[in-house]
């Protein structure tokens, strides 16, 4: 029995070489193109396909957990060929790394629903690690070379003795053939012309290299080594609170947030009139200065709590309690400033339009406020093992939802109804979005003044989707967005717009 488990992670490791180089021939031919679209995909649903082969091979039976993160994994490869927004195609690399990690702690904890958040971290150190050494490690402790060589050893031998002999005689009898007939050697000079240079060559070298590695690095650790790998883990300081440095961390933390809510009272209950007769104080400081550092100060107390939270060693139930009170109070506290960053954030927007930083922070912003209340159902009812997992799906969650949503083309909806409501209109920054915003400016053009019509057409016309770098009949660098927006972008008209600049 052990014999025949031996002969199958061998025969599974040996597959595992294969799928390797042939995934990295494959990267070198898919990404040999002027960009990314199509090619990407492709590449990710190769890996996907070959990962179940080798754990249906290997009798590695997935689990209901498992078929999650592999839908989660081709949701995301998908979604890189879908959206054309270089900030969500960002998110989506993101969310395949999250699924990567979170397959890792499958595979080396076998649970992910009581993941602790310094777990988190040490997966993510050991994964990270484990990526890196996984080709080495599959060439020199997986594949068992002796038998390979035992088995293999005459053939290969045979094989290599018939190459020494082919290649030479090739070479001769090539050279006299091509001399011989003009046809023939135009022929094979066009068959053996790649057009590689010393340059090229680096690009395909450096292209297969990374698609293998990222090949063995996924499949050695989902197929091969599943619950074997040992973790490394981050030598980390052995800090610890007590009661006394709680108290004044968090006490004097609350102290300085409740004058600081107190303060902004004074603007919710002011209203406009208020901010704009403050000293020195416009529309624009007020939302501009307040809402980046507002969520930021939200992103660092929910780090801050969860640090204090892992270092705070309470001997006694009431000692408990403090970190919990003062941890209520810090996170409600929070949850009234980052009403206040929402309330600047709808000030701005309302006088100066929507953008993608904006946006993507008003976004980041909520994802916050679930943090908050799903650290305040876990953490500070006693089951902070249920909250790392709980944040790493919800930021999954939202990354698929903002697909979905098409931020850019919500972007461009809010700026042009503030246009048809006689608002300041940039519409040099809303052509500048990526083609997701292509068909909404599209359909709202005939309903626009003639002049602002005229204006978004010419910007229209020069959209970087237009770029000759994007504009390619290459398959490998087809992108749906993209194909989209070249099929609607001929069909604007500039008749009427240049008999209107002719008078």
């Amino acid at each position: 029995m052990d014999e025949l488990k031996i002969q199958v992670k061998q025969t599974l490791a040996l597959t595992t070489v294969g799928a390797c180089l042939l995934l990295g021939i494959v990267g070198v031919f898919l990404f040999d193109a002027q960009s990314w679209g199509l090619n990407l995909t492709l590449f990710g649903l190769l890996l996907i396909s070959v990962l179940l082969f080798l754990r249906k091979q290997g009798r590695q039976p997935l689990g209901y957990v498992g078929f999650m993160l592999v839908a989660s994994g081709l949701f995301f490869v998908v979604a890189l060929v879908w959206r054309d927004s270089l900030v969500l195609n960002g998110l989506s690399v993101l969310g395949i790394l999250l699924t990567i990690n979170l397959a890792f702690s499958l595979g080396t904890r076998h649970r992910l629903q009581r993941l602790d958040v310094s777990e988190v971290f040490q997966d993510l150190f050991a994964s990270s690690k484990y990526g890196l050494i996984s080709f080495q490690g599959l060439i020199t402790e997986d594949v068992r070379w002796n038998e390979v060589k035992r088995r293999w050893g005459q053939f290969g031998q045979a094989i290599l003795r018939g190459l020494i002999i082919t290649i030479p005689l090739l070479v001769v009898f090539g050279m006299l053939l091509t001399a011989s007939d003009a046809r023939f050697e135009e022929m094979v000079h066009k068959i053996l012309d790649w057009g590689w240079d010393a340059e090229v060559l680096i690009q395909y070298l450096a292209t297969f290299i990374v698609c293998s590695w990222i090949t063995a690095a996924v499949l050695r650790m989902s197929v091969l080594n599943q619950g074997k790998v040992v973790q490394a883990h981050p030598v980390l300081p052995a800090w610890k609170l007590g009661s006394v440095e709680i108290v004044i961390v968090m006490g004097t933390l609350n102290l300085l947030f409740l004058s600081f809510i107190a303060m902004q009272f004074t603007y919710f209950f002011g209203g406009d009139a208020l901010i704009q007769s403050s000293l020195e104080t416009t529309y624009a400081d007020y939302a501009r200065r307040g809402f980046f550092q507002l969520v930021t100060v939200a992103f660092l107390v929910i780090a801050l709590l969860l640090l204090a939270h892992w270092l705070y060693k309470p001997s006694q139930q009431l000692e408990k309690r403090l970190y919990f009170v003062f941890a209520a109070i810090l996170i409600v506290m929070t949850m009234i400033i980052e009403a206040s960053a929402a309330y600047r954030m709808y000030l701005y927007t309302r006088i100066y339009g929507l953008t993608e930083l904006r946006f993507y922070t008003s976004i980041f912003m909520l994802w916050l406020l679930i943090l908050f209340l799903w650290f305040s159902v876990t953490v500070l009812r006693g089951q902070h093992r249920h909250f790392a997992l709980g944040a790493i799906l919800t930021g999954m969650v939202f990354i698929g939802l903002l697909h979905f949503i098409n931020p850019d083309a919500q972007i461009a909806k809010i700026n042009l109804a503030r246009l048809q409501a006689g608002e300041k209109f940039d519409a040099n920054y809303v052509t500048s979005l990526s083609a997701d915003v292509i068909p909404l400016l599209l359909t709202a053009l005939p309903s626009l003044p003639l002049k602002q019509r005229c204006i978004l057409s010419s910007y229209l016309q020069s959209h970087p989707v237009l770029k000759v770098s994007w504009h390619t009949d290459n398959w490998r660098a087809w992108h749906w967005s993209r194909n989209q927006a070249l099929t609607l972008l001929p069909s604007i008209s500039q008749s009427k717009c240049q008999s209107m600049s002719i008078n």
